[in-house]
């Protein structure tokens, strides 16, 4: 072993804000003695439109859970990812769009729901109305800023991804043990994907000492890289293609790209979800663009996703205009707007946003 885990908790916490750190420690705790009571039943949900983050999160989490002979099921208010389905127990997974009445039988009765990935009920879509009358205990498990005030509350921003946040969680509670092979590969997925690749929000020295312990404990990187990277279906290459070749502009005065992508495309190239993950980030690669924006027509909504370099706060532009927001570098959004009146209001709201933001880019 290269590292112990007391050598890792020391680097770990020592960059730490102390209290911070001790209020969190204190959180898992009071959950652990809560999970050491016999015949729980538990619900575990992600965000809506789950990602990496969130579904291998879920994974990693109903495992471990399995393991500790605690009945559990993921609940999702729409599909998890196709291209994330390898992961285990995705299978198992029960969409409230397939079997509605089963997931408000699983929820009122349960005795906890793990909301992981998101900060508020807000982000299960059709699901929040049923989660709003649970009568049990809430956990929330994630690294968004200002998160609903439920029973259980182990939540921290600095952290990469709600994975690696779910790592301490699962060695203080069940320590390392519980990380099996497919359980560090879940958890590996979150990370990098929620990192672009350890490109963006990847900075701290703990998540590389997380991914260290992770590979100790059987995580199968090239196994991992192979399911995200090197599955691809011709369809999705074709729609990421049109994408960037007939639907990629840059604002005329600032340095912002915008993709807008209409229902009637995705039709056209059969899509499935997960199929435009890692597009909004690809405009980044251009010299003088610092934020790309991609634009997604749904059935009943338009999805916002924001990318940016550096420290420009692209969350402030989704929560101040588009009901969303996120991370520096990495937030959503959402518009019930037709697609061009929300592509017009993206181009109207640049002018807000880089004189408040980024006021060395105003015309001159």
């Amino acid at each position: 072993m290269i590292l112990t885990d007391l050598i890792l908790s020391y680097l770990c916490y020592s960059l730490y804000d102390l209290l911070g750190m001790e209020e969190l420690l204190e959180t898992i705790q009071r959950l652990k003695l809560r999970l050491s009571e016999g015949n729980l039943k538990t619900v575990i949900i992600p965000h809506i439109s789950a990602d990496g983050d969130a579904v291998g999160a879920c994974s990693a989490f109903s495992s471990v859970l399995e393991q500790a002979g605690i009945e559990n099921h993921i609940l999702t208010c729409d599909f998890l990812p196709d291209y994330l389905k390898w992961l285990k127990n995705t299978e198992k997974a029960i969409s409230y769009q397939d079997k509605a009445e089963k997931c408000k039988s699983l929820i009122a009765g349960a005795d906890i729901i793990f909301m992981l990935d998101h900060n508020t009920i807000q982000r299960e879509g059709d699901l929040e109305a049923v989660v709003k009358t649970f009568a049990g205990q809430k956990v929330i498990i994630d690294h968004h800023p200002d998160p609903d005030q439920v029973d259980f509350v182990i939540s921290d921003t600095r952290v990469s991804s709600t994975c690696e946040l779910l790592f301490t969680v699962i060695r203080e509670i069940w320590g390392v043990e519980a990380i099996t092979g497919e359980v560090a590969n879940a958890l590996y997925t979150g990370i990098n994907t929620d990192t672009g690749g350890l490109n963006h929000n990847s900075s701290r020295p703990e998540t590389y000492l997380v991914i260290a312990r992770l590979l100790e404990l059987g995580l199968n990187k090239a196994y991992v890289h192979e399911n995200l990277y090197q599955h691809n279906r011709l369809s999705r290459l074709r729609l990421v293609g049109n994408s960037l070749l007939n639907k990629l502009t840059v604002h005329p005065v600032y340095p912002v790209a915008l993709i807008p992508i209409s229902k009637e495309e995705l039709e056209k190239y059969d899509y499935k979800e997960g199929d435009l993950e890692g597009l909004v980030n690809i405009p980044l690669s251009v010299e003088n663009v610092l934020v790309s924006i991609q634009i997604t027509q749904r059935k009943e909504r338009v999805k916002l996703s924001f990318r940016s370099k550096g420290d420009i706060p692209v969350n402030a532009w989704a929560k101040e205009h588009f009901n969303g927001g996120g991370h520096l570098n990495a937030a959503g959004g959402q518009s019930s707007m037709p697609l061009q009146q929300v592509v017009q209001k993206v181009r109207d709201t640049a002018a807000w946003f880089f004189d408040r933001y980024l006021p060395e880019h105003r015309p001159e």
